[in-house]
């Protein structure tokens, strides 16, 4: 039993991905017939996501860098086909899906789950259990991308590839911004990154979470990774505020200097300020601070339609309570009902909750950057404060009002011209990108991922940048003149 089905629902271009073995080979990496001319290298760029993972695939060797955003087909949110929901479908005997099958269960919030509490990650029935190894879960899940998009993409580009001997491929996925730093989730990315693409290379048609485990036994011994020419690639985590910085620092907008960066996410918010410079021609990013909260827009969502319920719980009880039992039945409907007003207030209240939250996140990033982190940048002084948003959410027009907030608060905090909102631009590298107008938000990390790290440039993590030590205070007392000293 194989995890693809041969007829997408969806179209892929002007094919249909099927599963033949005439045009790629058991492994999907090469063709079984190559060509003749050379090498050429693929780069990867995954962005694994909480609600859905996005990738694109660049052939930097190729004239014009041209670059492909995979199409999911069948297995795409209805959102976009470039979305592929972050779910596993897990059987009874630990064979892995991306679909559902009989006798399978759904596992959800697989990404939070590495590197957030169970408390901070309470998605539901269907999310990740005790009992689950998530390291395994988030391992087969990224393998099973990984088989469905090399395939994709050497099934539909055979046209533009069939010359080359041999693909070299290079795989960047990208993590929250605090994950960079040398810590233990860090690590965790690593190693499921790692074991991903070792499973995607085996010969077996199935992904297993016990074959999952075998590999994650094994992954820090320091030949894992070294010992099969044929399969490895090179392989690095690059944080998503980077990544999604890469198209606005390759086009003309580019500024150096001070910028944060907001991806608004389906599940998190991860907000983080950082400097953009150059040094020796190669872009650096250096990481100031971040901050990653379970405020995306699933939580949102699911806390407006829940409210009405509360409401009417609340307004069940109070009738119960007043009702005097020797009086009549109320047979009006209006007396059981609440009126249209009250709901709407109780909506607005929520919203308003999750603002201040919102905000309170953004807002705590800029000020500890100004008052430790980069207390020294222009930008508090005069200008605008540069503001890039990236995500789903960023398309909210609620959460866009809210981040417009900004300009106010920060006039008022440092006297300076408040924010300045930054589109990324549609790369011209993306091949076919008038396609991706409505989409691109959806695409920015990933694109950004798909170039090899040294197009990245210089990434220094924030615990490699120490606090700006601030100045001592003036001991006017020594310097005091009195009347009498004159």
């Amino acid at each position: 039993m194989f995890f693809f089905k041969k007829n997408p629902r969806k179209p892929v271009g002007n094919r249909k991905v099927s599963i033949t073995d005439s045009i790629c080979d058991e492994y999907i990496l090469q063709y079984n017939n190559p060509g003749q001319n050379g090498e050429c290298e693929l780069n990867i760029g995954l962005d694994f996501g909480t609600s859905s993972s996005k990738m694109v695939i660049q052939a930097p060797d190729l004239p014009g860098q041209p670059s492909y955003a995979i199409n999911f087909g069948e297995y795409s949110s209805e959102v976009s086909p470039y979305l592929q929901p972050t779910i596993l479908w897990l059987s009874a005997d630990g064979v892995c899906y991306l679909d559902h099958h009989d006798n399978t269960k759904k596992i959800r919030n697989i990404k939070l789950k590495l590197f957030l509490d169970n408390d901070e990650c309470n998605g539901g029935s269907a999310s990740v259990s005790q009992n689950d190894n998530i390291e395994a879960l988030a391992a087969c899940y990224l393998a099973l991308v990984l088989r469905y998009s090399r395939r994709w993409f050497l099934e539909t580009k055979q046209d533009l590839l069939c010359h080359f001997e041999r693909f070299i491929w290079n795989f960047n996925m990208g993590v929250p911004s605090p994950c960079i730093e040398d810590n233990e989730e860090n690590r965790i990315f690593r190693r499921v990154g790692k074991v991903a693409w070792k499973l995607s290379t085996l010969k077996e048609s199935q992904i297993t979470i016990t074959q999952a485990g075998i590999e994650l036994s094994q992954v820090n011994d320091p030949e894992y990774w070294d010992n099969d020419e044929d399969f490895s690639c090179d392989f690095e985590i690059i944080p998503e505020v980077a990544a999604g910085a890469i198209g606005y620092a390759l086009s003309d907008l580019r500024q150096n200097g001070l910028h944060i960066m907001i991806d608004i996410g389906a599940s998190t918010l991860d907000v983080c300020s950082f400097k953009l410079d150059k040094k020796e021609g190669s872009n650096r990013y250096s990481l100031f601070l971040s901050d990653v909260q379970y405020l995306g827009t699933i939580g949102l969502y699911d806390s407006l339609i829940n409210e009405p319920r509360n409401v009417y719980e609340k307004h069940a009880i109070t009738l119960s309570a007043t009702h005097d039992p020797m009086t009549p039945i109320p047979k009006e409907a209006n007396h059981y009902l609440l009126p249209k007003e009250e709901i709407v207030a109780a909506l607005k209240e929520v919203q308003e909750s999750y603002k201040k939250e919102f905000l309170t996140t953004i807002r705590r990033v800029i000020n500890q950057t100004r008052l430790r982190r980069d207390p020294n940048a222009t930008v508090w002084r005069n200008g605008r404060l540069p503001v890039i948003l990236i995500g789903g959410g960023c398309k909210m027009e609620f959460l866009y009002k809210a981040v417009e907030e900004l300009d106010d608060w920060l006039k008022g905090l440092v006297r300076n011209d408040g924010i300045r909102f930054l589109s990324p631009p549609i790369p011209e590298q993306l091949v076919d990108s008038e396609e991706y107008a409505d989409d691109y938000h959806y695409l920015a990390v990933s694109w950004g991922l798909s170039h090899r790290p040294l197009d990245v440039g210089d990434i220094i993590p924030a615990d490699h940048i120490p606090d700006v030590e601030r100045p001592r205070p003036i001991n006017w007392r020594s310097r005091y003149v009195g009347k009498e000293l004159v």
